[in-house]
Parts: structure tokens; sequence; C-alpha cells
């Protein structure tokens, strides 16, 4: 009956831990460096590496635990020096270090900013915070974490087989974006939970009010296209859940009758009056009969409203779900809503209320990307700045992740969440390997996939996370390119679900690459899948 008997349990499961040599499990006893590491070992089923001559003094060849420590050495988990002591107890602090850097989380821990509770902990404490934040450890109490304590054998089963099972949790929640010509990848959909197809846009016409514009009237881009029964009849057949993304943004501004100006996301949303227009838009849409079709296609709504700020706007977003949701739950209709992440400095599009958005939506979409500039400031050129605008940096993913599910302001149940990963590039001119222009360019997968087949030079960023290539175009200019690649897109997905996020969603149907050529990493719906 002891408090740890699932864990340890579950240890011996997993084969990340194997009882003593008498058949008991060693409850209460201290686990040794050694140990520590040949769990490690285990828990990432390395092949174990035996070279012929030995790496600390004190690990000698013949030692059980040999092998296990020369490649925990390979893997950047322990760095090399003269002794490593395989026999002492390993410290708490210890066990956060080695596991976050068995994670090949090591530069993240360099470069994310240090923030936890913890008044005992000064050294490593990126890694303290990372062990924290992915819930290997809770501390012994809100604000000590004992780094320098020991660990008892099943105290370190807790702490792994917390993680362990993150870790190799399969996606749960396959989610894609059907806007602009998106048919040609209709295929990808059949392994796909749900899809959201973008053909509306919240609008305002003062003659006529708010209303959901369907149409290409005003350059509407977020409309029902020609032949739509084709592609609804699509999903309909293989089952796949079918929601109407509902496009609104604060780009756009109306003049109003007094000649004051508001954009559109505060005229609606600000407004009783307008708000129940809007939602009164919305079930409507979802309730007609659409007369290709002859029944309403839909089994839900996504409200995708961007670029939003300000606590005004994130009260009354939050009661606009809160309206709009009362509705669907009697229609039995699902929502979801996408919400943009928190940065770490800076003003950021604050008015999305995680907590509350959580409580009410189904699903909750995380639109961690694009959080490169697009265009240089003229004092840039002749640098090489454009080595650092990256899509996804990697540490505003983790703060994004670490934001979103945080346990008093997050979403509280991780769930509901799905990781956004869109499909966008940036790229910048170059002469000599400098700038050469203040505007970038941003060319689609497809010309990606062509570049990197005619052997563009291939890098990856250790820091951002992210792939870059150089090449030179047709007409001899040099440029310099971020994109997403697998191993973007799985590094990011390995870190969601380390937070408890096994949901993913994807813009956009269309421009997914999926690509299966040796080498060049870029089968990346595949990699999703497996």
């Amino acid at each position: 009956g002891h408090w740890s008997e699932s864990e340890v349990y579950a240890a011996k499961k997993h084969g990340l831990m194997r009882g003593m040599g008498d058949g008991s499990f060693g409850f209460g006893r201290l686990i040794t460096r050694a140990e520590f590491v040949t769990v490690l070992c285990n828990m990432f089923k390395w092949s174990l590496s035996n070279p012929g001559n030995q790496t600390f003094v004190d690990v000698n060849m013949n030692e059980w635990y040999f092998p296990y420590i020369e490649t925990a050495i390979e893997h950047d988990v322990i760095d090399k020096s003269k002794h490593f002591y395989p026999n002492t107890p390993i410290t708490r602090e210890e066990m956060a270090v080695m596991l976050v850097r068995a994670l090949g989380y090591k530069t993240l821990a360099e470069t994310i900013t240090v923030d936890h509770n913890f008044k005992d902990v000064t050294d490593n404490e990126g890694y303290i915070t990372i062990a924290y934040d992915i819930g290997m450890t809770k501390g012994t109490s809100p604000t000590t974490f004992e780094p320098k304590s020991s660990a008892k054998r099943e105290e370190a089963a807790a702490m792994l087989v917390r993680v362990y099972e993150k870790y190799i949790a399969g996606i749960d929640w396959l989610h894609g974006f059907y806007a602009f010509s998106s048919y040609s990848q209709r295929e990808l959909t059949k392994d796909m939970d749900a899809v959201s197809v973008g053909w509306s846009r919240m609008s305002y016409d003062p003659q006529i009010g708010v209303y959901l514009n369907t149409t290409s009237k005003d350059n509407n881009e977020w409309h029902i296209p020609l032949a739509y029964e084709t592609i609804i009849s699509y999903f309909k057949q293989n089952s796949t859940k079918t929601h109407l993304s509902v496009f609104m943004d604060t780009s756009v501004r109306i003049t109003m009758e007094d000649g004051s100006i508001k954009n559109i996301c505060e005229l609606v949303l600000l407004d009783d009056e307008r708000r129940q227009e809007a939602v009164n838009a919305i079930i409507a849409e979802l309730t007609m009969e659409y007369s290709e079709l002859g029944y309403n296609p839909y089994s839900g709504v996504t409200i995708d409203f961007e670029g939003m700020k300000g606590i005004e706007l994130k009260e009354a977003f939050t009661l606009f779900l809160k309206e709009l949701s009362k509705e669907l739950e009697s229609l039995d209709k699902t929502l979801y809503v996408t919400v943009h992440p928190k940065l770490e400095d800076g003003i950021y599009y604050d008015a999305y209320d995680y907590r509350a958005i959580g409580e009410i939506a189904d699903k909750v979409i995380l639109m961690a990307h694009d959080y490169n500039v697009t265009k240089m400031p003229e004092n840039l050129l002749g640098s090489e700045y454009h080595r650092n605008t990256a899509l996804t940096p990697f540490a505003s993913i983790y703060y994004a992740l670490k934001a979103i599910t945080d346990e008093n302001t997050g979403v509280s149940d991780p769930s509901k969440i799905g990781l956004a990963i869109s499909f966008s590039s940036v790229g910048w001119q170059l002469k000599d390997s400098k700038l050469a222009s203040v505007d970038s360019v941003r060319p689609a997968p497809s010309t990606i996939y062509t570049r990197l087949k005619d052997g563009a030079k291939m890098g990856y960023s250790e820091i951002y996370r992210n792939p870059y290539i150089t090449y030179t175009t047709e007409d001899g200019t040099e440029i310099f390119l971020w994109y997403e690649d697998e191993r973007s897109v799985n590094d990011k997905l390995q870190l969601a679900k380390l937070f408890g996020i096994k949901g993913v969603s994807l813009w956009r149907i269309g421009l997914i690459p999926n690509y299966d050529d040796e080498g060049i990493y870029y089968n990346v719906f595949d990699s999703i899948l497996n």
C-alpha cells in the first residue's frame, strides 16, 4: 500500500527499472548515479555503446554500468570529466539536469527565462524550471526543491514514469483547416478527426448590421466555393467531422455614422445588440439547409477571431463565446476556438482568456506560429540578422505551451488543446551572405520541395529548432529561407506532449508537405501520423 506502488509497477512494466538482485524493488533505498543513467538509457531505448577505452577513471570497463555511462556521454546527458562517482546517490538536481539533457533540451534550458518559485535553487535553474514545468517533479513544498537531497528508488520511478508516459503518448486529435486551394490534398482528411472549412467572414454593413459573409462579395476570400457539395460529400463519406470556420480580424476598420473609426472586432463584440446579431448569424448558417446537399453540413463552428487586444475585448469575447455555446449546446453542435500565443516580451494579442475559453469550448487551437518579422528595418541591411527570423523559435513555443497550460490561468483540461502548425516560410535576399533587401519572400511548400530536390544547402538551428536552406534562384539571387519540416514539427509536438497536449491542428490542407524523398525531412504529414 505504498504511495508509489502504481508508479513502481509502471516503471517495471515500461522496462525503465528492474528490481534488485534479490527480487525486491528496493523501496527506501537511495538510487545511485549509475542506476539513474541506466534507467535513462532504458527509457530512450538507446543502443548501448561499448568503446574500447574508459572515459572516467572510476568507471571500469568490467563494471555492469560501464556501457550505460558511455552511452549517456554519447547522448550528451553527462559531460566528460575525470570522475563520475557511479555509486554515489544521485541528487534531485542531478536527476533533473540529466533527464532534461536526455530529452534533448540542454540548449532550451540555457535559453529560456528562469521561472520557478523555489527559494533554495540557485544552480541549473533553467533545467529545474523545465523539470518542474513538464511535471517531472513538484518540489518538496511550494517553495522548496531541495536540490542537493538524494532520492529513493521509488521517488525516481515516480518522476520518470510521469514524464515517460507523456513522452510516448501518441497524437489523439488531428484537425485541419480546409480553405483556399485545399481540394488537391483532400485525401489527407481521411486521417483527420475534424476539419474546419474557411467559408465565412464575420462582416458589418451599416444598412443590415452584422452578418456572415459566405460569398466573394467585397473581395472576401473566406467564401463557400463552387461545387462545395463535392468536398462536403467526401467528408461525410469518411465520417470526418466538419466545422464552419468563422473568420474576423482587427485589421478591418469601419467608419461609423459619427465619423469615428472602429475595428470590426470592437464593433461586433463590445455592443450587446451586435454581439447577439453575430451569434444569430452563426446559428442561422449552422441550421439552414444547403440547397445542393439537402441538409446542413456542419457539426459545429470554429471561431477564428484574430488580432484582439485589451481587457474590454477579452471580457466581451468570453461573453460572446458563452452566448454562442448555449445555442450550440441545444443543437448538439461543438465549438472550437483559436487563440493567439502569450509572448514573453512586448505587446501581444492578449484578449483571449485561456481559462474561461477552456471551460466553454470543446477544443482550443493555439496558434503558436508566425513569430517572424516579414520586413526588416533599413539599418539591418548588410547584416546577418536574417539568421534570427525563425518562424517558430523553440523558446517561444515553450513559453506559449507553458502559458496555455498554466495551472491558474491556462486551459484546465489540456486534452482540449490542439497545437497549431502553420506551413509558412520566410526568406531573405542576400548578397555575399549578407542581407540585401528589407522585403521577404514566402515560397509555398511545393517550391521549397523543388529547392530541396535541386540540392539547396540545408541547415537546422539547434536554438530555434527550425530548418533553413540557402539556394540561388534562376536569376542568380541568393536566398536564405526558414521553413517547417518533419524535424521542427516533431520537436514541437514532442514538447507539447510533455505539457499534456496531444492535439494538433494544421494550417492548411493544400500546403502540408508530404514528400517521401530520402534525406530532405519533408514527409511531414506521415511523420505526424506516426
